[in-house]
């Protein structure tokens, strides 16, 4: 029998996980039981955590590889942190912020589809809030996916995307920057582990869908977007100090609410690495 106790967060995606502890180690058992919730819920949330730097990355090591870059390292070691670890804050020190992501309202997206080998997962642990506002919602990807017809499955399953980022961009601005990072993948992916397919473009990053004309492409972008703000496929999350999320990006969406500029805000991120999308 599993050591901990799964409750569904809402009908579209997401658990709560109750009764562990995660500044203690994991056995094998146990971390074979999280990953099955993980992979049939998609988001799974640990509340009451008290974590340091370490025992997050140690989680994360459970479910993959704990990711690092140059703009990782960039930010946690200006603020001394361990080098796994992407500050999400609004937080300034001598007039320089010490993270990413900084202030406002962030658009559905996946975590580094403009990389070639996009973040597998996330893990996020909320350190300080705003007293309204910042919500993360997630979308499931797998339900809107399944919304479509079989037409339109067999279709956009044969099409590939431009997924680009400009780091200074929360929400889609038009066409990137030439020399923005950037990568192609299908606009419906295979999830690597359960084998069920996604739509995998987001309002955030993605371009352009490049086997259709620039017309067509907008137009079928705007309908795939539209569905991935579907409040029936969305989970809202309202953190709570302590809280640890941790969600699948090959197989969601997720999106950050608002929130009162003049308050603090302080989120710790560690990715896991992914593989190519399919």
């Amino acid at each position: 029998m599993p050591k901990f106790a799964v409750k569904p967060l809402s009908t579209a995606l997401g658990a709560e996980i109750t009764g562990l502890d995660l500044r203690e180690e994991l056995d094998a058992d146990t971390v074979a039981d999280l990953r099955e919730a993980w992979l049939e819920h998609l988001v799974l949330l640990f509340r009451g955590q008290d974590l340091n730097e370490a025992q997050q990355v140690r989680f994360a090591g459970y479910l993959g590889e704990p990711y690092s870059n140059s703009r990782v390292k960039e930010y946690s070691e200006t603020d001394g942190m361990d080098n796994h670890i992407l500050p999400i804050t609004n937080i300034t020190k001598d007039g320089e912020p010490i993270g990413v992501l900084r202030e406002g309202e962030l658009q559905f997206h996946s975590d580094s589809a403009f990389h070639e080998e996009p973040l597998m997962a996330t893990v996020l642990y909320a350190v300080e809030l705003p007293s309204e506002g910042g919500n993360t919602m997630f979308s499931n990807m797998y339900t809107a996916y399944d919304s479509l017809s079989a037409v339109d499955q067999e279709t956009l399953g044969q099409y590939r995307a431009m997924n680009a980022y400009d780091y200074g961009a929360m929400t889609r601005r038009g066409r990137a920057a030439e020399d923005s990072p950037h990568a192609v993948h299908p606009v419906v992916r295979t999830h690597p582990e359960t084998g069920r397919k996604v739509i995998y473009v987001n309002k955030l990053m993605t371009e352009e869908i490049i086997d259709l004309d620039p017309a067509e492409s907008d137009a079928t972008l705007g309908r795939l977007f539209e569905l991935a703000e579907n409040r029936d496929f969305i989970y809202e999350h309202q953190w709570r100090l302590g809280d640890l999320l941790i969600w699948d990006n090959r197989c969601t969406q997720h999106a950050r609410t608002d929130f009162p500029p003049d308050q603090i805000r302080y989120l710790k991120r560690v990715g896991i690495a992914g593989d190519r999308p399919f």
